[in-house]
């Protein structure tokens, strides 16, 4: 029988420098995978019975796309997708949230982000290499889950 989630204990622990950060953890159930994430106002939690899972959310404003950061972390499709997009701030963190998800679950790294030639938004299914992709949006938030299993959403006020 599972603990009640009261119950259970956060940690995070880098397994390169042993500090406390990385990706977190359950004491009470290690094989459980687990993220966290959070922007301006807004916390995403995920959770994975089997296996790793990444969540990343991200507030949108009013601001302009940076196209710098974009050209530098987007795909040349992606990029073309942005320009064609009526709110191309929102279409870039909806692929930014996408890309941040599976470098959670361990499929890429921050450091070359343009590798990571996830589906456009809306243009293509959910999945990159055997990856799902739950995304999730409003007026002031867009967000995107990343595992191999099937996902629920469940958004809490």
């Amino acid at each position: 029988m599972a603990p009640p989630p009261q119950g259970l204990t956060v940690v995070q622990r880098c397994g390169s420098c042993d500090r406390p950060h990385g990706r977190p953890r359950l004491v009470e159930a290690p094989g459980t995978g687990v993220s966290l994430a959070h922007a301006r106002g807004w916390v995403a939690a995920a959770a994975a019975a089997d296996g790793p899972v990444g969540v990343d959310v991200e507030a949108v404003d009013d601001a302009d796309v940076d196209w710098r950061t974009a050209e530098a972390v987007c795909t040349e499709e992606e990029l073309a997708a942005l320009r064609s997009d009526t709110h191309p701030r929102r279409a870039f963190l909806r692929q930014w949230v996408r890309k941040e998800s599976l470098v959670k679950v361990g499929a890429g790294t921050l450091d070359e982000p343009a590798h990571l030639d996830v589906p456009v938004y809306g243009q293509e299914p959910p999945r990159w290499h055997g990856w799902r992709l739950l995304d999730w949006g409003g007026a002031e938030a867009v967000g995107c889950v990343a595992a191999r299993e099937e996902m629920r959403l469940r958004l809490l006020g």
